[in-house]
């Protein structure tokens, strides 16, 4: 059996979240930020290997979990059901327990005894058996900054919603502090946080160096709806939120994408329309891929984020 449409996007997002690299530097928080070594790395390798010939597993675990049939999942549940699926069924690591929800102490909170106060994203052992806890964070973030060096508080998100600060608080501060409850309670889970994701720098400038991001993180542009013309010359498609991990592709009896000259009518038409459910500020930047012809339909080439008029405003 050899992976059709929907399970070979399935296979490109599971290889992008377990192959491409960090997005945080380790060293500079309070837990440390998680990496396969080399063995692993090619263990997980070898098994992709294996899961592209025969995908039934993958996709039989993902309709389970409803992360294939429309609606499709968000990007970070959508994330998290295939990094569970990987603890479940991969060759380097083994799942404890997945998405553990933390619940308040009888009392704690009168008239509301045992309210979830949030979560565990994967308790799981290695192939040592070592205890670990890994809190997934997939973030996508537009770096400000103007000069040679960023901070922290020059990435926002695409709709400007949240930050980076905002985040890393929230990963270190809280969520990977959490400890869990019975019957898990007697180990000594290790946090690490699992960060992936791409930061867009200015179109046409160097990036900035920021000593909280991995050297590897990837990588990519934005610019502004009126530079539209500086972008290269070439073919190009809207990417949804949900296909924002792997490489963007079409396949050959796919309608062809826009041409460059294309664009900004199609941008203008698209933010002149209702926001889409669930915006929260609208409209807001979006991500176009860049793709070139191959023997079997487009492949992605480089991919930059478009902002309209008055993005760099502050939020309302």
């Amino acid at each position: 059996m050899t992976a059709g449409p929907g399970a070979a996007a399935a296979l490109a997002d599971l290889a992008w979240l377990l192959l491409s690299p960090p997005l945080l530097a380790d060293g500079c928080f309070s837990a440390p930020v998680q990496a396969f070594d080399a063995d692993e790395r090619a263990a997980i390798t070898t098994w992709l290997d294996g899961l592209r010939t025969e995908p039934a597993p993958l996709l039989d675990f993902l309709q389970h979990a409803g992360a294939v049939a429309p609606p499709r999942l968000p990007l970070g549940r959508h994330a998290e059901r295939l990094l569970e699926f990987f603890l479940r069924h991969g060759p380097t690591h083994r799942l404890v327990v997945a998405n553990l929800p933390l619940r308040h102490a009888p009392g704690a909170l009168p008239g509301i005894d045992h309210t979830t106060r949030g979560e565990i994203d994967f308790l799981l052992e290695d192939a040592r058996g070592r205890p670990l806890h890994w809190e997934l964070a997939v973030k996508f973030f537009l770096c400000t900054a103007e000069g040679e060096t960023a901070r922290a508080d020059d990435f926002v998100g695409p709709d400007r919603a949240e930050t980076l600060p905002g985040k890393l608080d929230k990963l270190f501060g809280r969520q990977l502090k959490h400890r869990p409850p019975v019957p898990w309670d007697q180990r000594g889970w290790q946090p690490a946080a699992y960060t992936r994701g791409w930061m867009f720098y200015r179109h046409d400038r160097p990036p900035p160096c920021c000593p909280l991001l991995s050297h590897a993180h990837l990588r990519g542009g934005w610019l502004e709806w009126q530079e539209l013309d500086r972008l290269p010359a070439g073919h190009y498609e809207r990417v949804p939120r949900s296909r924002w991990m792997a490489a963007a592709r079409l396949d050959a009896d796919d309608p062809a994408p826009l041409p460059r000259q294309a664009l900004a009518a199609h941008l203008e038409g698209l933010w002149a329309a209702p926001p889409p459910p669930g915006a929260r500020r609208w409209p807001t930047a979006q991500l176009l891929a860049r793709l070139e012809p191959d023997p079997q339909g487009w492949h992605e080439t480089g991919r930059w984020f478009v902002v309209p008029q008055g993005w760099s405003d502050p939020p309302q």
